[in-house]
């Protein structure tokens, strides 16, 4: 009996559609260490030189720029990344969000000191997030049609075939159909002929096939991360805390779990069949079953639970779990003291995966790269004016809701990304802390609200891939050069809503301005969001949240306007 589950189960590993999902896992992960050979070095000279630069960003343009040139010389490196590097690209984009329940963690301790301002800081998110959102998508769009005629204009050869094509191919709403002669027909035929000639009814009823034992494996299969990760819960984690005293391999490891459950708790509630008579109820839970709040909720728990373990103080236990604001700080001062456990916890290892996610974003940019060309003037100019007006704009508002000189700072980078943000509000004096929160609530409101928004918004954004292809692309418009070539059109033609009217410019437009959107206002979050989304927005947005949070940067180290900000703070 045993022999046979285990057979079973081996010859159910090796479907291909499983095998290439946990062979992406494991390319994943072992890329998170990769990066971090890039990530660490660089991010340590940049500290001793007190430069205050995320070497992630570095490293993702290092990415971007070694694809694209490596593809220019040979053709072949686009087929390695789609068969190879893009599943482990997007696991860890997907999962990248785990990184930030850190930071969640540790709003147990930097809270906000009086209540009285929590109204007056829910009041100005509000309104700035508003705003924001509505200023950003507008210029976007707007902006991109703008730069599409200037381009279409300058063109100075007709190409007769390419005007005839669709702007974007509708390719990104069906796949092509395949020309080659599917062998189940054949299978089908000689049924059918079977049929006739033994005078047998053409339709069957046959019961499904199944055992407890297929049921189990399914079972087992389906919640394998789980199975895996407790494992290693209690063979590592909890042995070395059992002698050595040492909690961060057993939090890393629960952490984990935690992630896992609540990925796997928000599917369950997809796949019920008993909400889908309730449409509003299961709207309402899959928005609050957001994994990182659901992970959030379930290390507040946990922290709290391990301080009536201990008898210790939240501070105290806090500062174990995450002791500095980067992991090369932990490295520095470990190779100092020689002390692991006073200088790493399980908080700071979080690094790793949000190093990694950044990263892995510049495989994403390679992948649209064509389709970022044909937009970069639209991404820079958007970027670059949100950020002169939010500095500006948001300090105004603080300011005008009676907040503090420091506080009304904060929300001066209210939608830059962390890792661009926090330096630029810490050279200027402004609250880290509350920079913090906005940041994280930002990402975690458009993970809540992502796909109500783009349904309300009726925007087309999802890839339909084909398993055997490489992923489906936009064809626009551009002049062809070695390093950015025109996307090639997978499949035929065809028609929206099975109308003559086909994708436009107009549809591509929303697609570009909600990506940027998402890249201003979401930044990382909700740029991982958007690649388990599996949303063509996703380079928009990832290039948006680098050039945005530059632009912020930029704009708060010139000495006129870090003096103008000042002013309007204390104004």
């Amino acid at each position: 009996m045993e022999t046979a589950l285990i057979q079973k189960l081996c010859q159910s590993l090796q479907t291909p559609a499983l095998a290439k999902k946990h062979s992406d896992a494991a390319v994943g992960l072992a890329l998170i260490f990769c990066i971090q050979l890039l990530v660490l070095p660089t991010q340590i000279a940049l500290d001793l030189r007190s430069i205050n630069l995320p070497a992630s960003i570095l490293v993702m343009f290092l990415v971007l720029f070694v694809m694209v040139v490596a593809s220019s010389l040979n053709g072949d490196v686009s087929n390695f990344y789609n068969r190879h590097l893009r599943g482990p690209t997007d696991f860890l984009g997907r999962h990248m969000s785990l990184g930030f329940v850190a930071f969640f963690v540790l709003l147990i301790r930097d809270h906000i000191s009086t209540s009285s301002d929590i109204p007056k800081l829910a009041g100005v998110f509000v309104l700035t997030t508003i705003i924001s959102y509505i200023a950003s998508f507008m210029l976007a769009a707007l902006g991109f049609r703008l730069e599409q005629t200037l381009r279409r204009s300058r063109r100075t050869t007709v190409d007769l075939e390419s005007n005839n094509k669709t702007w974007p191919s509708p390719s990104i709403a069906w796949p092509a159909p395949s020309c080659e002669r599917q062998p189940k027909r054949i299978t089908q035929l000689s049924t059918l002929s079977e049929a006739l000639t033994t005078n047998e009814p053409l339709i069957k009823f046959a019961p499904i096939p199944g055992s407890p034992t297929t049921a189990s494996i399914d079972f087992v299969l389906r919640t394998a991360p789980i199975w895996i990760w407790l494992f290693l819960l209690t063979t590592v984690g909890l042995p070395i805390y059992l002698a050595t005293g040492y909690v961060m391999p057993f939090e890393v490891f629960s952490f984990t779990i935690f992630w896992v459950l609540s990925i796997q708790f928000q599917r369950s509630l997809r796949t019920s069949c008993a909400l889908l008579r309730f449409r509003r109820l299961r709207s309402f839970l899959l928005i609050f079953s957001n994994p990182i709040v659901v992970t959030w909720g379930l290390a507040t728990a946990y922290m709290w639970a391990k301080t009536l373990y201990t008898g210790r103080d939240i501070n105290t236990i806090i500062g174990e779990f995450r002791h500095y604001n980067s992991l090369s700080k932990c490295i520095i001062h470990i190779i100092q003291d020689h002390d692991v456990p006073a200088h790493l916890g399980a908080g700071d290892l979080a690094g790793l995966l949000l190093d990694a996610g950044v990263a892995c974003m510049g495989f994403k940019m390679y992948e649209y790269r064509s389709e970022l060309w044909a937009s970069l003037g639209t991404v820079s100019f958007t970027c670059t004016a949100l950020a002169a007006i939010n500095v500006f704009l948001n300090v105004l508002v603080g300011r005008g809701f009676g907040l503090q000189a420091e506080e009304a700072i904060a929300f001066a980078s209210r939608s830059a990304t962390l890792a661009l943000g926090i330096p630029a509000i810490d050279n200027l004096g402004g609250s880290t802390t509350l920079t913090s929160i906005i940041a994280i609530f930002s990402g975690i409101l458009f993970q809540m609200a992502g796909d109500w928004l783009f349904s309300l918004m009726r925007i087309h954004d999802q890839v339909l891939r084909n398993v055997s292809t490489r992923p489906l692309k936009v064809s626009i418009p551009t002049r062809n050069s070695m390093f950015f070539e025109a996307a090639a059109p997978v499949g035929s033609t065809g028609t929206k809503n099975g109308n003559n009217n086909h994708y436009g410019i107009d549809d591509e437009s929303t697609v570009v301005a909600a990506g940027v959107t998402v890249g201003i206002n979401a930044a990382a979050m909700g740029t991982a969001y958007l690649i388990e989304r599996d949303s063509r927005a996703v380079a928009y947005s990832a290039l948006s949240m680098i050039m945005f949070g530059a632009a912020t940067v930029a704009m708060t180290a010139l000495p006129g306007a870090a003096g103008a900000i000042i002013f309007l703070s204390t104004k």
